[in-house]
């Protein structure tokens, strides 16, 4: 059965959910890349813009990935080299595999579809399927986020620009209202899958967490190649 609710109510609950949840500390199996092989990564998240993400190895940190603002890095331990740069579409690609925002990723990691400031009014349709359909308009194509019609929570979500749709994600699993799945597909790249193990929401994260780590060696993310596709 379909709950009351209407454009305006399902924005400001994705607000309030923003509001309510702004850090996170977790560990997670992720699966990405055309071998489809699973890593464990800890992760470190923090409202607006901060992520630190470790891709762990039996004895230790394999690489370190880090974003604050404006600035993105990479530290690989084994040969005490660093990747520096601007947080620029081109490099979070070398990256992370998709050419988001910091801030996008923060709202992915926290769960929840990357925030959009409407450049019109959004429209809201019940579904074949039991399910509310929110479309929101922006100043670069449309958002469309799929809601559960008797939780209310987020089901779905794609991001579409002037050559279709550029993004696709999936949130399940949900316990105490939090997703623990969630499944990332982007035009020109592999799809991705995290699935949390552990999550400690609203977690005390150091700020020291996101500053890159000293390396002898330091070189732009132009030198890791250019960005899948």
């Amino acid at each position: 059965m379909l709950r009351p609710a209407t454009a305006e109510s399902l924005l400001a609950d994705l607000a309030a959910r923003r509001t309510a949840l702004t850090s996170l500390r977790a560990r997670a199996q992720v699966r990405s890349g055309l071998r489809g092989l699973w890593a464990r990564e800890a992760f470190a998240v923090r409202r607006p813009d901060a992520v630190r993400i470790d891709v762990l190895a039996p004895f230790g940190v394999a690489l370190a990935l880090g974003a604050q603002g404006a600035r993105l890095w990479a530290y690989r331990p084994a040969d005490a080299t660093r990747y520096d740069g601007a947080a620029t579409a081109d490099n979070l690609t070398r990256l992370l595999g998709v050419p988001l925002a910091v801030s996008d990723v923060v709202d992915i990691l926290l769960g929840l579809p990357p925030q959009r400031r409407p450049a019109g009014p959004a429209t809201l349709t019940p579904t074949a399927a039991g399910e509310y359909k929110l479309q929101v308009p922006h100043a670069e194509g449309a958002q469309t986020i799929w809601f559960a019609g008797d939780t209310l929570a987020v089901l779905r979500a794609e991001e579409s620009g002037p050559h279709g749709v550029q993004l696709r994600l999936v949130f399940s699993d949900y316990r105490a209202g939090f997703p623990y799945a969630i499944e990332l597909a982007a035009v020109g790249t592999a799809e991705a899958r995290l699935t949390y193990e552990a999550v400690e929401p609203n977690a005390a994260v150091d700020p020291a967490l996101f500053v890159p780590p000293p390396a002898p060696r330091v070189l732009p993310f132009e030198a890791a190649g250019p960005p899948p596709g």
